[in-house]
């Protein structure tokens, strides 16, 4: 028995309408990850608190990873990065960080905005061995 193949808008991966490259954890994060050419190996992009952050995430990745010929998530709203093939796993989770939030922080009115996204590895709670990124532009390790 043969399936029929369901059609699909490039914007989203509509896989319980989930955004490419996005997943949702236990607890509510979303987290995003993209692969690497050739080695099969993942860059961890982070948690995220919206799905849309997480997907945004995702899309200045790909393009640091894929050039122009990656499928992105939101194409109307490409990453601004120069240089993005030759950029490092680290240098490629704080773009995407930073392109995640471009777009939210152009739509937030003046006022007390908190950001943070959390780098690294370890189990739940535990928080040795990573960083975390708050905006603006301040690392924790």
């Amino acid at each position: 028995m043969v399936r029929p193949r369901r059609e699909r808008d490039d914007d989203v991966n509509h896989n319980n309408g989930r955004y490419k490259g996005v997943r949702m954890r236990k607890w509510g994060k979303w987290i995003a990850e993209v692969r690497q050419l050739n080695s099969g190996g993942r860059i961890w992009l982070g948690s995220y608190k919206t799905a849309e952050e997480a997907a945004r995430a995702y899309d200045a990745a790909v393009f640091c990873v894929r050039g122009t010929s990656g499928k992105l998530n939101f194409p109307d709203n490409p990453p601004d990065i120069a240089d993005a093939s030759e950029l490092t796993p680290a240098q490629i989770q704080e773009a995407a960080f930073r392109h995640s939030r471009r777009v939210t922080e152009e739509a937030e009115v003046a006022g007390n905005s908190y950001t943070e996204c959390y780098f690294g590895g370890g189990s739940v709670g535990d928080t040795s061995g990573g960083a975390y990124y708050h905006s603006p532009g301040v690392w924790t390790f």
